[in-house]
């Protein structure tokens, strides 16, 4: 009795190391049992046909009912109860609760320290401390508050039943001492313990304050974060003054090294976040490096203005979405510096978006010239850059899209939307030949260049990374990084695209028909 006490040792462990440990010893007693029952498949029952009362197959099918019984309970336990976490609980730690148990060579010794069953009624001490388990649950009733779960507390009622049907079954067939199981006085413990722990009030005070205990520590997080922005705010003097690094709220913290020269603005003050367009802060390049582009080019784009040109639509559609990919950059680089984490992490998803659609139009434009001999297979690879273009619509809109931990994730989903391209370039090498379709895609190739040796500046954080931070410190109040180089060779590359489209237009030479 002592044992399985200090197993339950509530007043040495937090309260999920206490249903791990009742988890570890209602298993031990299953394993046993499963072991003693397991020996009724053997042929060795003679001294079931001495008794003359029951038949092999009647004590069989007793033992494979027991079995069942005991394979759902433990398929609960296992699914209901916490495991022992080591990693948060030293060894020596676990020996405190169960010092007898794991210095046992195996269950049998385990079996020495619980009481037989036909003896347990007379042992006045078991009764008088399972009565007392109630006190030592009072005594430890602030250790049960860090659990933020109902599950294992309402399945310790159910787990009391289930052990005292499998204890009737059990008890249910008279067994010669030769195969008498002996882990039936564990069964009684155990669930002795279990309805202490159900009929105590500190069940009643966790199933009720857990929920209140979870919203106060959400509230408290919510607080924090709360917290953290007015505090930014105040350092911003109201978005007036530049931060560094350090006083951003975690969720505004992307670039550890870009140091210095960061907004926050309260949204209320708007008139502020949009006049940085024209201040100086570490998104001003960054700003206006596709802000500028995007201008030009729109204004090039309407029709009054270049009533000459010749209408391309495909070079529209890939124009209209270039210019939607460097507008929604522009827009999200103006409000990464608001102090309404909503807003700018909206801006922050409608730019990823922006840029998913250029990959998918620049693909496109290569399958639209590409595949002019086979206008039906031609139109199956832009229903599938069409796809790729939504998958970069859905994407960005799930909520760890965003975070910064997945940067890399966010950039392999990219390339991953760039490499699609293979397959339509598959074709046209079945098609035609390796020579011919390397020969068509050779013009867009300094724009892909231009693509990659950008991402590379952007991936890298170069050169911020390596620059002395008093240099360093002057970028960054223009915004002089790695995401501005990175923006210019996106520029640079819109523009190889375009420009190489009046050799794609060509196509390839159509095949004679045999």
């Amino acid at each position: 009795m002592p044992l399985s006490l200090e197993a339950l040792d509530l007043s040495l462990a937090s309260p999920t190391q206490t249903l791990a440990s009742l988890r570890f010893l209602v298993l031990s007693y299953l394993a046993e049992l499963e072991q003693r029952l397991s020996n009724f498949e053997s042929p060795d029952f003679e001294v079931w046909k001495a008794m003359g009362e029951l038949t092999i197959e009647d004590a069989r099918q007793w033992a494979r009912t027991a079995l069942e019984m005991l394979e759902g309970i433990r398929a609960d336990v296992c699914s209901h109860l916490p495991e022992l976490h080591f990693a948060e609980l030293s060894v020596e730690t676990f020996k405190s609760h169960i010092p007898d148990l794991l210095d046992a060579s195996g269950l049998n010794e385990v079996c020495i320290h619980l009481p037989e069953m036909p003896h347990l009624l007379d042992i006045p001490d078991v009764r008088t401390r399972i009565s007392n388990m109630r006190h030592k649950f009072d005594d430890v009733r602030s250790r049960f508050i860090d659990l933020d779960f109902k599950k294992p507390l309402h399945y310790i009622p159910t787990l009391s039943s289930r052990l005292d049907n499998l204890h009737s079954h059990l008890a249910s067939l008279a067994l010669p001492s030769r195969f008498e199981i002996a882990t039936l006085a564990s069964s009684a413990l155990v669930s002795d313990l279990l309805e202490a722990l159900s009929s105590s009030e500190l069940v009643t005070d966790i199933l009720s304050a857990s929920p209140k205990e979870f919203v106060e520590e959400t509230e408290d997080m919510i607080h924090k974060a709360a917290n953290d922005v007015a505090n930014a705010v105040k350092h911003s003097l109201q978005g007036v003054r530049l931060l560094q690094y350090s006083e951003l709220p975690e969720q505004w913290q992307n670039n550890p090294f870009v140091t210095y020269g960061y907004r926050f603005i309260p949204l209320e003050k708007w008139p502020l976040i949009f006049l940085s367009l024209f201040a100086l802060h570490n998104e001003t390049l960054n700003i206006h490096t596709h802000l500028i582009p995007f201008l030009l080019w729109g204004l090039n784009s309407i029709p009054f203005t270049n009533s000459t040109s010749i209408v391309d639509i495909p070079e529209r559609l890939f124009m209209f979405f270039a210019l939607l990919c460097l507008f929604a950059s522009a827009v999200w680089h103006t409000m990464s510096g608001c102090a309404d984490g909503k807003s700018m992490d909206l801006c922050a998803r409608i730019d990823y978006v922006g840029i998913g659609w250029l990959i998918s139009a620049s693909v496109g434009t290569v399958v639209y010239y590409g595949y002019t001999c086979h206008p039906g297979l031609g139109q199956v690879f832009l229903l599938f850059c069409f796809l790729t273009g939504l998958a970069g619509n859905v994407f960005p809109f799930m909520d760890w899209f965003n975070r910064p931990e997945y940067r890399n994730l966010r950039v392999l989903f990219f390339l991953s939307l760039a490499f699609s391209a293979i397959a339509p370039l598959a074709g046209l090498v079945v098609i035609h030949s390796w020579r011919e379709m390397f020969t068509y895609i050779g013009p867009i190739v300094p724009s892909l260049a231009s693509y990659l040796i950008g991402l590379a500046f952007y991936v890298m954080h170069f050169p911020e990374r390596i620059l002395p931070r008093r240099i360093q410190h002057k970028l960054d109040c223009i915004g002089g990084s790695s995401h501005c180089i990175w923006h210019c060779f996106i520029v640079l590359a819109v523009s190889q695209h375009r420009t190489a489209m009046a050799s794609l237009r060509t196509g390839l030479q159509c095949l004679a028909s045999p």
